[in-house]
């Protein structure tokens, strides 16, 4: 499940479910990418992965400002952030705009 935020207003925007396994695949390859330093710019979205109805994971992106595009989210309890590159930048956008994700 992905949540796009207003980050100004702090309100949801648009919710995006999907258990297609290729969105799925790719989403996983976008946030497993190059470690990057911390930002500070706050986050336009949220993921949340599932398995069995249990929550797994949970990533927060920002996706809206070239120089600070990135996803953060825990492992083994320690933060880590990953750079978002520009076709995950593409895919998220398409995704929230409801376009096809191919």
């Amino acid at each position: 499940m992905i949540h796009f935020k207003d980050e100004q207003a702090g309100v949801v925007t648009k919710t995006v479910q999907t258990t297609e396994s290729n969105a799925m695949n790719r989403l996983i390859e976008f946030i497993d990418s190059k470690e990057t330093e911390q930002f500070k710019c706050g986050y336009d979205g949220k993921m949340f992965f599932y398995h069995n109805g249990q929550e797994i994971q949970e990533v927060d992106f920002k996706m809206k400002n070239d120089s600070c595009n990135h996803f953060v989210f825990r492992l083994n309890w320690n933060l880590v952030r990953t750079k978002m590159n520009s076709e995950a930048v593409d895919f998220l956008d398409a995704l929230e705009k409801g376009m096809p994700y191919y």
